[in-house]
């Protein structure tokens, strides 16, 4: 019987989390009639992550691993994508990654998902006891939230390639990676170029399908990983650019505003009311513990964080991501 559904694994130096991840892979509560098959593809590990797929790949017969060939047009997980997307039989490609951990009910409703989608994305949230790590939790929630609403309205903006699907005939007609220009941001472009080909989209934001992985340690660590986010982000419509940016500078605007007007502190009083009780709302959706401290300081956390972003942004640097360092775009 050929594999109803592909589970698509890149790796590279994961000896730290690609146990969890393939555990709750292998433990998917999926109907008797869909078939599973993942197919890992080993991005050159130096540390144990060989050992710890081998395994796997020993016990389960549904799984299959390939250490990945250097490819002079793609790199990095790209070329992991590209490799490993050639061998995938499913009618559906489910893309998931070597860090992250995922619920039992995740491929079932993916796959209802894509039932009526040629692209969907489910959510993703990193998970901490830290106040840095919760803030980062409700930075992804919020993000994936306002995604959430735009894919009701039919507005598409892109996708989150940790936890997605994709028909494999959607994934075929438009050609796979090999027809899409180079890009560390690899979700968006594949998003963005099925969105150009008339192809349907869904962002769920529901609990059967909340992923959870490991945040940023350090600050520079963040700067780093949305950086490489920036680069899906400066490729989108003016429009919604412009409001990535006002977002990041809202609060230092209103404060300038207030020196002149007064009045703008009561208004700002009321939108920061107003965003902690949406953030609340968001984390009891997906039924995760309110974190009061955290809701509270979020705003702060987020002018801070992402003015250093934009600040560290104007020399243009390189994206640096699993030790491999690419060009900016």
């Amino acid at each position: 019987m050929n594999p109803t559904v592909s589970i698509l694994v890149a790796a590279r130096n994961e000896e730290g989390t690609i146990r969890q991840c393939l555990e709750s892979l292998t433990n998917q509560s999926v109907n008797n009639n869909v078939c599973i098959e993942i197919i890992i593809g080993n991005d050159s590990s130096t540390d144990l992550t060989t050992e710890i797929i081998a395994e796997f790949v020993s016990e389960y017969s549904f799984i299959q691993s390939f250490i990945v060939p250097k490819n002079i047009t793609y790199n990095g997980k790209v070329n992991v994508l590209n490799y490993i997307s050639d061998l995938a039989c499913g009618h559906y490609y489910l893309f998931a990654d070597a860090d992250v951990v995922y619920p039992p009910s995740w491929v079932e409703n993916m796959l209802i998902s894509l039932k009526n989608a040629d692209i969907t994305t489910g959510v993703t949230v990193v998970e901490g006891a830290t106040l840095w790590m919760k803030f980062q939790k409700l930075d992804w929630m919020l993000a994936l939230n306002q995604i959430h609403i735009l894919s009701k309205l039919g507005i598409p903006l892109t996708a989150m390639g940790n936890n997605m699907g994709v028909k494999s005939e959607k994934f075929v007609d438009i050609g796979g990676f090999r027809n899409i220009p180079f890009s560390v941001a690899e979700d968006f472009a594949l998003f963005n170029t099925i969105v150009k080909n008339k192809g349907s989209f869904c962002q769920l934001f529901d609990v059967s399908v909340l992923a959870k992985t490991k945040g940023m340690t350090t600050y520079f660590e963040w700067l780093q990983q949305r950086w490489r986010w920036m680069q899906g982000a400066k490729k989108l419509s003016l429009f919604f650019k412009t409001l990535n940016y006002l977002n990041i500078i809202f609060y230092p605007i209103l404060l300038i505003l207030m020196l002149f007007y007064p009045i703008v502190g009561v208004v700002m009083l009321n939108i920061y009311v107003l965003k902690c009780c949406y953030l609340m709302y968001i984390q009891k959706k997906l039924k995760e513990k309110i974190h009061w401290r955290a809701t509270f300081l979020f705003d702060f956390y987020h002018c801070i964080s992402y003015c250093g972003l934009l600040i560290y942004g104007l020399r243009n640097p390189s994206v640096e991501w699993k030790n491999r360092v690419y060009k900016p775009e």
